[in-house]
């Protein structure tokens, strides 16, 4: 019989889906009938609110790191298969800024009392590498990396894998790095396709088979304090989740039954002192291809593909009607015979298809 395994998602770099992850590979997991806990130590506890946990006063993680509870009291079922949480709450941050405590094994040893429930614990970690994360990390079997795919998807990862290597060598020996997993891929951005390759070609096989696509519906399910199998089953963010979930219940069967490794071991990259970073030389000459878009820079051709969402977040829906396949906006900037001071975007399936600048007369 397989050993429970506890894996901390981790990113320094905020907004790149590490929430999004823990609750659905967790929920993914309890579907696939392992049984499965949740603990949220991210003081932002949205992993709690998007499964419908708002401000537990009674059960939550703060009463493991202030008092000498009995964390089974701090366990709570949720409505998905064989998925437990142990919420989060605010007033950890309070935790991050008074605690003068140096205990890193805290959440280790309370963890230990209950690792034999479960397959699988997964937590939730802050983008902040503080007391709770470091306690995490300590508690946990393996790290997993959620790499958003952006053109900045390194930052903040040479710190992070710093700490790992740091943690290792003082506070748990046995600690991994489960893989990193890219998240809100577009195909049909040339800059995503650049950064995968980079990243496979960096750390071979430590990057997951799996990609988590863009997908409005993995966005819109903790609104509803639910996860995205139970807000949409059919959508392209349950088929993701659910093959990842696939892919680390077979890398955790597999474990310890042969001794071949392919691609870079989690020793060769954290013994390795060089700095992360894209190759950025080779795009030197075109990083425009990574520049959102800026409508004081006119680089209009960034609005091809975008949803009418993205296009209300960067330009306003002003009078636009949101129904409309053609919007209108104005041009900032002194309007001459030679300026084209207006702004035509064609919709086709709420992306714009194409656009049309325009010059019109002052009356």
């Amino acid at each position: 019989m397989l050993k429970s395994k506890v894996i901390a998602i981790a990113n320094q770099k905020g907004g790149v889906g590490k929430t999004t992850t823990a609750i659905n590979l967790a929920s993914a997991l309890g579907i696939l009938e392992k049984k499965v806990l949740l603990i949220d130590a991210d003081p932002q506890a949205n992993a709690s609110s998007g499964l419908g946990f708002e401000n537990n006063k009674t059960k939550n993680l703060l009463n493991i790191f202030n008092e000498e509870c009995d964390i089974h009291h701090q366990i709570v079922q949720t409505h998905s298969p064989n998925l437990d949480i142990i919420p989060g709450t605010i007033k950890l941050a309070e935790l991050e800024i008074n605690n003068s405590s140096k205990n890193v094994y805290k959440l280790k040893n309370a963890i230990d009392d209950i690792k034999s429930n479960y397959d699988y614990i997964i937590i939730d970690c802050s983008p902040s590498l503080g007391y709770i994360s470091i306690n995490s990390f300590v508690a946990s079997d393996s790290i997993l990396i959620p790499v958003q795919c952006e053109y900045l998807a390194m930052e903040g990862l040479n710190k992070l894998l710093q700490t790992i290597k740091d943690i290792k060598a003082n506070f748990n020996n046995n600690l991994e790095i489960e893989g990193l997993l890219i998240t809100m891929y577009d195909q049909r951005l040339k800059h995503n396709n650049d950064i995968i390759k980079q990243l496979k070609n960096y750390f071979e096989d430590m990057v997951f088979k799996t990609i988590i696509k863009r997908n409005i519906s993995l966005s819109e399910a903790p609104s509803f304090g639910t996860n995205i199998f139970e807000y949409k089953i059919e959508s392209e963010g349950s088929n993701n989740y659910l093959n990842l979930s696939r892919e680390i219940i077979t890398n955790h069967n597999t474990m310890g039954k042969t001794d071949i490794i392919l691609g870079k071991t989690i020793q060769q990259v954290l013994e390795n002192n060089e700095t992360i970073a894209l190759e950025k030389s080779k795009h030197k000459k075109h990083l425009h291809h990574f520049e959102p878009f800026d409508i004081k820079k006119k680089n209009y051709n960034k609005l091809k593909g975008m949803h009418k969402k993205e296009i209300i977040n960067s330009l306003g829906l002003v009078y636009n009607d949101i129904y409309s396949d053609i919007w209108m906006y104005r041009v900032p900037g002194r309007a001459t015979v030679f300026r084209k001071n207006y702004l035509y975007l064609y919709f086709v399936d709420n992306r714009v298809k194409t656009f049309e600048l325009r010059r019109f007369k002052r009356s």
